[in-house]
């Protein structure tokens, strides 16, 4: 896994550049230059000594995601006053669980000096989510299209499945509830290692297909309403879906040498953050022997329109989660190009009517995973 796993280990990060003030996860602060050094403040050596982490992983935890020392001395020494110890406390706590570090630093840069010291006082996985309960309502309510790339990721309730129709079941029940529960208890108690394992053997045991609308689906799905509820923390969620993720590219990396032809392009909309379903289709295209080109979450128009003549590919899937219009600057795109392209669109997000014949394209909404994949071998081996 990346140096984000397990919070950028030493000699393994990058330079992302810019100050951490300017960092979307920096914690809230108030002006350093004129802040009072509090009666109790740590050097950056002194809180990597307490926390058993080096003094490069500090700094590299502030120049990503804004989490270092807010306050100054008099000779303009920086310092970490307690709130600043507290966030790395407890970063350094989670990404020693296995929490990747983006996920565990989108949690601790929220979270209020109260709420800090009470997660640190019950321990990782003792608490309920951090997230806002507004955001928990939300999840609870069933809208869960707000996390980005988690647990819930891209509406997951309504990615190809989650629970099918038998067609490609057959007569075995569509939900593998043993597998669904003991994945649901393993990202409670942050087990990294059984959550790789039962996806492992879910991957060995049934088609690819089948594991992901009969069991990946149906965990996210069970993780995310258990989320939404707040019994279960935002940490279980995004370890259980970075490593679903990690073990759906695992899929395409096996496969690299089966595939060929002009590659597909799969992305997700311009407005949408989600991208866990074009992992799905990626997959099951590598299993097919379909080369693709993932372009990921959040593809303006203008630079899938870059993209499109450049690669020039038989099929583009594009997902969307989010409410789109059947009047906007895609559909123009799209019947502006000169050759006969298959758009398969995927997601609760597209209106009806944007499907059938634009120009020389061909629109189809895809409903499940296997419809999607139907839809761009054919055109993809001719």
């Amino acid at each position: 896994m990346t140096d984000d796993v397990g919070g950028a280990r030493d000699g393994q990060h990058h330079e992302h550049g810019g100050d951490a003030d300017d960092s979307p996860y920096a914690a809230k602060r108030t002006d350093t230059a004129t802040e009072t050094v509090p009666v109790l403040s740590w050097p950056v050596g002194a809180v990597a000594d307490r926390l058993g982490v080096s003094t490069s992983t500090l700094r590299s935890w502030e120049r990503r995601y804004g989490l270092g020392p807010t306050h100054r001395t008099g000779g303009n020494h920086r310092r970490y006053g307690p709130v600043d110890l507290q966030r790395v406390q407890l970063m350094a706590r989670l990404t020693a669980a296995g929490i990747p570090a983006q996920a565990a630093a989108e949690s601790v840069t929220t979270m209020e000096p109260e709420e800090l010291a009470r997660r640190l006082g019950s321990g990782v996985g003792g608490a309920a989510s951090e997230a806002p309960s507004s955001a928990r309502q939300t999840a609870a309510d069933g809208d869960l299209d707000g996390i980005d790339g988690g647990a819930t990721d891209g509406g997951v309730d309504s990615v190809f499945g989650p629970v099918r129709a038998a067609a490609l079941a057959g007569d075995r029940a569509t939900t593998d509830e043993g597998t669904v529960d003991a994945i649901l208890s393993a990202a409670r108690e942050l087990d990294a290692t059984g959550l790789v394992h039962l996806y492992r053997q879910t991957l060995r045991r049934l088609d690819f297909a089948d594991a992901w609308s009969d069991v990946f689906v149906p965990s996210l799905r069970a993780i995310g309403q258990r989320w939404g509820e707040g019994s279960l923390g935002i940490e279980s969620e995004h370890l259980a879906s970075e490593l679903l993720q990690g073990e759906l590219r695992g899929v395409v990396r096996a496969n690299r040498f089966r595939m060929s032809g002009t590659p597909v392009l799969l992305g997700s909309a311009d407005d949408e953050q989600h991208h866990l379903p074009l992992l799905a289709v990626e997959a099951e295209l590598a299993r097919h022997g379909v080369a693709s080109l993932l372009l990921g979450p959040r593809v303006p128009v203008r630079a899938l329109a870059k993209a499109l003549d450049r690669a020039r590919p038989p099929a583009v899937f594009i997902w969307a989660s989010l409410r789109r219009l059947p009047t906007e600057p895609l559909w123009e795109m799209v019947e502006s190009l000169d050759w006969p392209l298959t758009v398969v669109i995927g997601g609760p997000g597209w209106p009806p009517e944007v499907t059938g014949t634009r120009g020389a394209a061909t629109v189809v909404h895809a409903t499940d995973l296997g419809t999607a994949v139907g839809n761009i071998v054919p055109v993809a081996r001719s």
